[in-house]
């Protein structure tokens, strides 16, 4: 259906137009000089500004043109049969059941009409649909909820009818403005039915045909607000059904039939695989195309909606619940290398179910072992394996994610190991930071010596120095840390006079240590990136100096404790002040050895 154009596309189009006769003129004017032709004289032009009554002459134009006006009209038409069958029903001149029918009636005859009228490009075409589609929803919602004259299953169908036939109106004609508001209108009226004690199954049906044809209507045109919308919106109704029945399991009362308890872990497998193929979908059909930040965003906020939705009906740390994330983790990694292996350019959408996958394994792994520190090496092996795949991948994202599940585990194992004395095992804390400390350190090491992916949006655009690596020897310092603590630990239980104040004082000496011993090996190798991280270290040590031990620390481990970190600061004065001079004296003998005249 061709539209007119609008004021301000007449008034781009006059402009172009003026601009390409100002050029014929000058064109023709260099033409006459070259022949010696007299010029004509020129003549002054004033801009004379547009008087109001011109102005409001074109917007009155405008408005007749983009009929405004007739839609308007029409609508208010269409409101008043829709509101004297309304009163009719109120004053009891009919039955409410009669009411209700004729009301629906009305609806479908302005669903038709709009089908109709958009198979000839009319311009009302909008309004009878949408004003139908509206109406059918609202005598919907208010004859089951307000008149309890229509059971709750054919409330449903007749919801899911509209909006089907909305969708179909959109497929027809080609058109997204119907199956837009048909899939809204499902949604919200969906969730009105009932409320606030619906029969979830039926609600959970409805609201995942209408993510469905939702996603329908982003093929016709971008619209991701929608998406977003359906998406919370279902999340939020079905995370209310598992708290509403976590709460009834764990107070042992007896479940409410809306609960349906049997149909719960079935519902969230079919929505946890209807998001998995939808994202799956929306990536192969962007094809080199950027992804959306919906699809990208989709596979992990499903696997952690469905991970912890799970969570209600299994009581928390399940084995089958583990065994089953797990599964699910593996699904989402085998769909990211098969993504990677299409070879395009930046592997589109092969991070968005790896950062899926990743998640997946962070939450499983610990309650499938049985033990968060048992598994710790392996999410750290995980992550140095993605590294490694993403270089095969060419996905700088999906590398990305590697650093941030390395960094994940360390604070894990931080965590973990942070109540030293509740330790389970010490010495399975101190195998579990070895392990992870070496590894990080070799992950740091494979990133130095490998460079992201050429063509990488997230490192081409923020991190084209690839300087998030020193995240990792953050990473593994901090678990030597904890390694070197726990020992300290065991050590000092072995004697006597020790006290928390010599722990404390000890943990101090530990990182005034290892600041030096970074600065010494950045000085040896000149590097400044672990010049800069022992720098990072040695004011991690001030601040434990200064602002714990001082307030809490007595006698000699106080006087050992501020003593270390002098001794750190004197050799890190010594070392940088050495090392900018011989900076400056290889900046000149490169000059004195540079002959005169090269550039």
């Amino acid at each position: 259906m061709s539209s007119k154009p609008s004021l301000e596309e007449r008034i781009d189009q006059l402009e172009e137009r003026v601009e390409g006769l100002n050029d014929r003129v000058r064109q023709l004017s260099t033409l006459l000089r070259q022949v010696g032709a007299p010029l004509p004289p020129e003549t002054e032009t004033h801009v004379t500004q547009a008087d109001p009554e011109d102005s409001s002459e074109e917007l009155l134009t405008w408005v007749g043109q983009s009929s405004l006006l007739p839609r308007m009209a029409t609508l208010c038409f269409l409101l008043v049969v829709a509101l004297v069958l309304r009163t009719v029903t109120d004053s009891q001149i009919v039955d409410q059941q009669v009411g209700s029918l004729l009301g629906m009636t009305y609806s479908g005859v302005l669903l038709f009409a709009g089908w109709q009228l958009y198979r000839r490009q009319h311009s009302l075409a909008a309004i009878f649909s949408v004003c139908g589609a509206a109406l059918m929803y609202t005598i919907v919602v208010e004859t089951h909820s307000h008149f309890e004259s229509l059971p709750t299953v054919p409330a449903y169908v007749l919801l899911m009818a509209t909006g089907t036939a909305m969708a179909a109106i959109s497929y027809l004609n080609r058109v997204a403005l119907p199956v837009i508001v048909g899939t809204l209108g499902l949604c919200l009226a969906g969730v009105a039915v009932d409320y606030p004690n619906p029969f979830y199954p039926y609600l959970a049906l409805v609201l995942l045909y209408a993510n469905i044809l939702g996603t329908f209507a982003t093929r016709m045109k971008r619209c991701t607000w929608l998406r977003w919308i359906l998406l919370i919106v279902t999340l939020l109704m079905l995370q209310a059904w598992g708290i509403r029945l976590a709460v009834a399991l764990a107070r042992g009362e007896a479940i409410p039939a809306e609960l349906a308890a049997g149909w719960y872990l079935p519902v969230v497998a079919v929505f946890f695989a209807t998001f998995l193929t939808i994202a799956v979908l929306g990536i192969l059909v962007r094809g080199t195309e950027r992804v959306s930040r919906f699809d990208f965003s989709l596979p992990t906020i499903n696997a952690l909606w469905a991970f912890s939705a799970a969570q209600y009906a299994v009581s928390g740390r399940s084995m089958a619940l583990g065994l089953a994330g797990l599964t699910a983790a593996a699904l989402h990694m085998a769909a990211a290398a098969w993504l990677g292996r299409r070879h395009l350019e930046g592997a589109p959408g092969t991070n968005a179910f790896a950062v899926a996958g990743a998640a997946l394994l962070a939450l499983a792994l610990p309650i499938s072992l049985g033990s968060t520190l048992l598994a710790l090496p392996l999410l750290s092996a995980l992550a140095f394996g993605l590294a490694l795949a993403a270089r095969n991948w060419g996905s700088g994202g999906a590398r990305f994610t590697s650093y941030l599940l390395q960094i994940y585990t360390v604070i894990a194992l931080a965590q973990s190991e942070l109540e030293v004395e509740k330790l389970p095992s010490p010495l399975l804390a101190i195998t579990v930071a070895a392990l992870v400390a070496a590894l990080s350190f070799f992950h740091y090491r494979w990133c130095r010596n490998n460079a992201p992916p050429e063509g990488s949006l997230f490192f081409g655009r923020f991190d084209q120095e690839n300087r998030l690596a020193t995240l990792l020897l953050l990473g593994s310092l901090a678990a030597g840390f904890f390694l070197a603590r726990t020992g300290i630990h065991l050590a000092l239980l072995q004697t006597p006079e020790a006290t928390p104040d010599t722990f404390a004082a000890f943990q101090s000496v530990l990182i005034n240590a290892s600041a030096a011993g970074l600065m010494i090996f950045a000085f040896a190798r000149r590097n400044k990136e672990i010049r800069n991280v022992a720098v990072l270290v040695t004011i991690i040590g001030g601040c434990k100096v200064f602002i714990f031990d001082l307030m809490r620390v007595q006698g000699f481990p106080l006087i050992l404790s501020v003593f270390s970190f002098g001794v750190v600061i004197a050799l890190e004065s010594v070392a940088l002040s050495r090392w900018q001079r011989i900076e400056a004296w290889e900046d000149r003998k490169r000059s004195q050895d540079t002959p005169h005249g090269d550039s």
